[in-house]
């Protein structure tokens, strides 16, 4: 699984600790020598078909997040990747899980790297998470990093 030229994908998710989860997926790319994709999903909200208003409005919110977002993702890699610049950034809008899988799909990755937390009770059964989802449906291996949600 594992060889020298590989693709890897590190899905990064803000409320994630994305620092820790690129850190390590960095670590893997020195090693192999690959190719990295660090990746950000904005989540789109569910078309309201009664409220065209509401559409304009996310699509402004949706254009001044993915600057942010692409702002934030550069800030990171200069954090972590240090000297290694065979990286590209993806922002993209969408389902997470879905985008990461396409992705991974479209561009031939052969490891998805993503964070993740652990929920308990009730809620792990009603929500699965990003991470859970793509572990789940990927035809790919995902390598899942722990770690403890941010608490703001």
């Amino acid at each position: 699984m594992f060889r020298e030229g590989m693709k890897i994908l590190v899905a990064l998710g803000f409320t994630d600790k994305p620092d820790t989860v690129l850190g390590e997926a960095v670590k893997i790319a020195r090693k192999y020598k690959a190719k990295l994709y660090a990746m950000h999903v904005i989540a789109e909200v569910p078309t309201l078909t009664f409220y065209d208003d509401a559409r304009s409005l996310w699509e402004d919110f949706a254009n001044t997040a993915e600057k942010e977002a692409t702002e934030q993702i550069e800030r990171y890699l200069q954090q972590e990747c240090g000297d290694y610049d065979d990286v590209e950034t993806i922002i993209d809008v969408g389902d997470p899980s879905s985008r990461i899988i396409s992705a991974s799909d479209e561009l031939g990755i052969d490891l998805i790297i993503m964070g993740h937390h652990v929920r308990k009770g009730i809620n792990h059964l009603v929500n699965l998470n990003s991470s859970e989802k793509v572990m789940r449906y990927a035809k790919r291996p995902v390598l899942s990093i722990y770690v403890e949600r941010k608490m703001d």
